[in-house]
């Protein structure tokens, strides 16, 4: 059977833990099988031409197949039917959203590979930061930011395809130059390097300023929601943590 991408299993593995069928104490390998036969099973419905997809047409086949194949897994069907069915929709959503992005142009994707780019930027600052940051309320707000945000850059990651991600990357050549600079003296000096708080809501903003940019793009309506969605979480965080971060009038 094929194996699920890595960003697929590491969208599941920031996010399980945070969905409402999670039971605490079980850990990500008694969910990790669930969540492979949910891809397994949107990516053969999306490739089948069987019309409208449908989950609950396909329970008694997936729960037979998770008798079979549920790997390490301990759980039963019942335990873990919701976790596979959240795969299963969230797969056949980025097939139908990657269809629709096929004809786009080159601005487009280049576009989006741009704002993925600035959220992984956002994702590897904020991490370095919190690293040894003190507590405050704007460290901590952005603490809970910086965990969620996983859930966003892994969205953006199913709309751009490897290609133009590494156009963007070339198309900023400097700063990715400078990126890599910063990580070998990290690597020398055996610790990570200094990040500002400063540093990255700068990151927060370039992210957020491009996603407002693409977001006014033709582009399919699915995309345009999904976008204008993601401006509008990131609009009240950049707000939110600007204003913690001068601290009251």
């Amino acid at each position: 059977m094929p194996k699920m991408p890595e960003a697929q299993e590491a969208f599941w593995h920031t996010r399980y833990t945070f969905e409402p069928y999670f039971v605490a104490g079980r850990g990500f390998d008694q969910y990790a099988p669930a969540y492979l036969l949910g891809w397994q099973a949107g990516r053969e419905q999306g490739d089948s031409q069987q019309g409208s997809p449908s989950f609950e047409s396909q329970e008694n086949e997936l729960r037979a197949r998770w008798l079979q194949a549920h790997g390490s897994s301990l759980l039963d069907w019942a335990q873990v039917k919701a976790a596979v069915k959240a795969a299963f929709r969230r797969t056949v959503a980025l097939q139908k959203l990657e269809e629709q992005l096929k004809p786009l142009g080159d601005t487009a994707k280049m576009g989006l590979a741009l704002v993925l780019q600035a959220g992984q930027s956002f994702a590897e600052s904020s991490s370095s930061f919190l690293r040894t940051a003190e507590s405050s309320m704007a460290n901590d707000a952005l603490r809970r930011f910086s965990h969620d945000s996983h859930k966003l850059v892994a969205e953006l990651e199913g709309l751009v395809d490897g290609n133009s991600l590494q156009k963007a990357i070339a198309a900023e050549e400097h700063s990715g130059l400078l990126v890599r600079l910063r990580r070998v003296w990290a690597d020398y000096l055996g610790a990570a390097a200094t990040e500002t708080l400063s540093g990255v809501l700068q990151r927060l903003q370039t992210w957020l300023d491009r996603t407002e940019r693409i977001a006014q793009q033709a582009l399919p309506s699915d995309v345009i929601k999904l976008l204008k969605h993601h401006v509008l979480v990131l609009r009240g965080h950049v707000e939110a943590l600007q204003w913690l971060s001068r601290g009251p009038a």
